[in-house]
């Protein structure tokens, strides 16, 4: 699977506020890991990493 794609499905679930926490951590984890493999840039590795804080925050806004 791509990883952009990976990615965005590990974001994309967490607009679901029944999710717990730790798939946060998770996700986190799936874009260090592709940025650290080469997989995606320094750019997408910014870009990934600002949705992962919008979606963080808007779930903890919910909570």
């Amino acid at each position: 699977m791509s990883p952009y794609v990976e990615i965005d499905k590990a974001l994309f679930a967490l607009e679901d506020p029944d999710k717990p926490a730790i798939d946060e951590i998770l996700a986190e984890g799936l874009i260090v890991r592709h940025f650290t493999s080469g997989a995606i840039n320094a750019e997408e590795f910014h870009w990934y990493s600002a949705r992962l804080l919008d979606v963080s925050r808007r779930r903890k806004e919910k909570a």
